[in-house]
């Protein structure tokens, strides 16, 4: 059976990613926490045994286990050291007045070295409008390092803007088609979370969110939901993050802090089916906790975050996760379960439906490997990222953010105004 938004079985998909590495003459070395809902760890090794990359993978144990080795290739095409494309070099000031910028949270970074030139990358349009220029901090992790620190056309100073660049919404697949379908979702997810977690902490006292009643959950998902909550070792909560875009998004929660850990965990998951965007949360969830588990210093890095937002209460509150059940409306599951499409008819009417929701949406090829997969950055500078905020960055909304939190205060004002009593 061909898995959800994928193009190929999980044996021909795991036998092509291996062949694959056997032929660049890498390595892997993979191992598993737990069981059920399995945690898979994968590192991708050169020739000489050298870390190349790692990779993660949830679910069921094949699933997790190829999941892992495709993310850790992914995550090695990540790399703006490891593409050959050339950038182009325009001034920051072209950037920070393209209207198509004006989304996002950091224009006064670019603004205030309008002269300087950084390294942007072309994104094409999904909907074949004008390519965007995009800047390679935004998307590459690692840039700006290496060689290309040094490359005397990107004079740039970047220290206030690179808290502001992330790899969410690269993905790899099987196809063009998968790997976009992939990376847009990954990309509305985030937005999804960012806009809970203004609602939540930012929000007011207004209810957002529906928290998902365990007992009406199809079996598939009741049976996922019972065995994480075995694995993470207490309750959690299922809640639906859908937003105005109806891409079905979801988190899951423990209903409480797990013995050492700093912060709450979760686990996110947006999909055209819903049902599989709620059995990504599950897994992601769990994913988390093992993770964390078995990785020490992560509890160091969630600690700093914590402290870097100290002046900020609020901010702090969003990196420490904890949420109010008393804030959550509460529902049943009312989804209405698609027909599955393959990838390539699901894409187009994806990014059709997005874009009539007000949506643009870009990408860029990060890597092609003949007819074996592909990987895709997507990116849609209307999107929030106010998620960064979890990893201790100071920041403010963007304008996403911003109008939905005015919406919410807007309406909670009119509901306090239609709960006074008539006057006498």
């Amino acid at each position: 059976m061909i898995p959800y938004e994928r193009e190929r079985s999980l044996e021909d998909a795991d036998r092509i990613i291996r062949a694959c590495i056997a032929r660049r003459g890498w390595c892997i070395d993979t191992d598993r926490l737990g069981e059920g809902l399995v945690t898979a760890k994968c590192f991708l090794l050169d020739g000489d045994g050298r870390v190349l990359a790692f990779g993660g993978g949830k679910g069921e144990p094949d699933a997790a286990y190829t999941g892992a080795v495709y993310e850790a290739v992914e995550h090695h095409y990540c790399k703006a050291a490891t593409l050959t494309q050339q950038w182009d070099y325009p001034n920051a000031g072209s950037i920070a007045e393209d209207p198509r910028y004006a989304a996002l949270p950091f224009l006064s970074a670019l603004a205030e070295q309008p002269q300087r030139r950084l390294a942007c990358r072309s994104y094409a349009a999904y909907s074949g409008d004008e390519a965007l220029p995009v800047p390679l901090f935004l998307s590459f992790p690692d840039y700006p390092g290496g060689a290309r620190a040094t490359d005397p056309r990107d004079d740039f100073d970047y220290a206030s803007a690179l808290r502001f660049g992330s790899n969410s919404g690269t993905a790899i697949g099987g196809s063009f088609e998968e790997a976009a379908l992939h990376g847009i979702g990954e990309i509305v997810e985030r937005d999804a979370w960012s806009l809970f977690l203004i609602a939540h902490h930012l929000g007011g006292d207004a209810r957002y969110g529906r928290w998902i009643d365990p007992a009406s959950l199809p079996d598939e998902l009741a049976r996922a939901h019972r065995i994480a909550e075995a694995r993470i070792g207490c309750a959690l909560r299922l809640i639906d993050i859908t937003t105005d875009l109806a891409y079905p998004a979801f988190i899951a929660v423990a209903e409480r802090r797990l013995e050492d850990e700093v912060v709450y965990s979760h686990g996110c998951g947006a999909s055209p089916y819903p049902r599989h965007a709620a059995l990504r949360a599950l897994s992601e969830l769990v994913q988390c906790v093992d993770i964390k588990r078995d990785t020490e210093h992560l509890a160091d890095l969630d600690r700093l975050s914590l402290e870097l937002l100290a002046p900020y209460p609020r901010l702090r509150d969003c990196a420490m996760g904890e949420i109010d059940p008393r804030r959550l409306h509460r529902a049943s599951w009312d989804f209405a379960e698609p027909a599955r499409a393959a990838p390539r008819q699901l894409l187009p009417a994806v990014v059709a439906d997005l874009r009539a929701r007000g949506l643009p949406l870009y990408y860029a090829i990060n890597h092609r490997e003949g007819d074996d997969f592909w990987v895709v950055s997507s990116l849609s500078p209307e999107l929030e990222r106010f998620f960064l905020v979890a990893t201790g960055v100071a920041m403010a909304p963007g304008r996403r953010g911003q109008a939905f939190l005015r919406k919410l205060r807007r309406a909670e004002a009119g509901a306090g105004e239609r709960a006074l009593p008539a006057e006498a």
